[in-house]
């Protein structure tokens, strides 16, 4: 099936909209795990603590993959809005509306 400027410009709005919220819902549930798992390490008597080191070193370095993930969301989801941009494909010159330009956005509307 073939996309059509109009198509993919919509598609690709929600789509992005949409992976950023994943991400944003993946760091939240890698943050409360690692929560439980630090007071685990620390309130649970008999948890090895090498062991338990090591988790935390990987739930780390989970987190920062996933801070990293949406830090590249943003810049594609900044691209794909100066492509749209340049075919004329969206009437909104910022997304999200940079402050000081939302008014300039809201008063086109």
């Amino acid at each position: 099936m073939s996309l059509n400027l109009d198509t993919a410009t919509v598609r690709l709005a929600r789509e992005i909209g949409a992976s950023e919220n994943a991400i944003a819902d993946a760091l939240v549930a890698a943050a409360s795990l690692m929560h439980t798992a630090v007071l685990a390490q620390r309130e649970v008597a008999d948890a090895p603590v090498m062991k338990t080191q090591a988790a935390l070193l990987h739930l780390n370095k989970l987190l920062s993959d996933l801070i990293a993930a949406r830090g590249e969301a943003m810049r594609v989801h900044g691209q794909l809005v100066e492509i749209g941009r340049e075919m004329a494909a969206t009437e909104i010159p910022y997304c999200p509306p940079v402050e000081g330009k939302k008014t300039d956005v809201l008063k086109a509307a």
